[in-house]
Formats: C-alpha cells, sequence, structure tokens
C-alpha cells in the first residue's frame, strides 16, 4: 500500500513543481508592467533633424535618430502614462553641432487594454513627439525674470 502511494504521489508532486516553475519563469508574480512604443523626430532649434542622436529609457536597450530625425522605441516598463526619454548627442560635432543631453516626459495613450487580473497592464502609445536639441554651448536660464 505504501509504494502505492509513493507511486502515485511523486508523479504528481514531480508535475505540480514543474507547472510552478514554468509559470513563475514566465512571469514573476507582483510585478505589473506596461509595454510601449514612442515615435518622434529631433531637430536643433532651427528645425533641421538630426543623425545619430541616441533615445533611452533607463534601459539598456537604446535606439539612434536615422537620418531624418526620427526615432521609434519600444519599451517595457512599470505602469506609468508617461515615459521618460533621453536624449543624448554621442557624436559630437559629426551630425550639425554638439547638444545638450535632455530628459523629456512624453504623455502616452492606452493602446491595448491590459489583462485585468495579471501583470500585463497594457499597452501604451506617443506619435509625432518633436524634441528640439539645445547647443551645447547655450546656457538656459530656468529663471525668465533674469
Amino acid at each position: 500500500m505504501m509504494c502505492m502511494r509513493r507511486r502515485i504521489l511523486l508523479p504528481a508532486l514531480i508535475a505540480t513543481a514543474s507547472l510552478l516553475l514554468s509559470c513563475s519563469a514566465a512571469e514573476p508574480i507582483g510585478e505589473p508592467y506596461i509595454l510601449f512604443e514612442v515615435h518622434g523626430t529631433v531637430m536643433d532649434q532651427e528645425g533641421n533633424p538630426i543623425q545619430g542622436i541616441e533615445v533611452s529609457a533607463g534601459t539598456s536597450d537604446n535606439v539612434k535618430t536615422n537620418l531624418n530625425g526620427n526615432f521609434t522605441f519600444n519599451g517595457r516598463s512599470v505602469p506609468m502614462s508617461a515615459a521618460k526619454l533621453t536624449f543624448t548627442d554621442k557624436d559630437g560635432q559629426d551630425n550639425g553641432g554638439e547638444f545638450q543631453k535632455q530628459t523629456v516626459y512624453v504623455e502616452m495613450n492606452l493602446k491595448i487594454p491590459g489583462e485585468e487580473y495579471g501583470n500585463f497592464k497594457g499597452k501604451y502609445f506617443a506619435q509625432n513627439v518633436e524634441v528640439r536639441m539645445i547647443p551645447k554651448n547655450d546656457v538656459i536660464n530656468p529663471d525668465p525674470e533674469l
């Protein structure tokens, strides 16, 4: 009788353990997230497109603007309604001058609703984002009265 219980219980325990491990590896419990996509153009102060500006969102995935200054950034983040994007001039004078590093908050719209009870909270989207880079030698005055 004891051998029969072991024969039944052992495969059941193995199946349950493998099911639990496969679920936890795919999507950790308690970590809600969104997917987001931002399309835009980076320009100088005169409206000329700038190629080679690095766009990042605090992750290891970065993209660079193309010949027309356009970029598309896809990311994964904690739930939020605005993406924090950083624009960095990595090539210096090569593409129209040296520019200051800028951080921009981009409002996003819900494109695909997420799961009511799961970790995926939706896919968000922003398009036609325009960023005007400031030349490195320009001083930004935060107080308009000065």
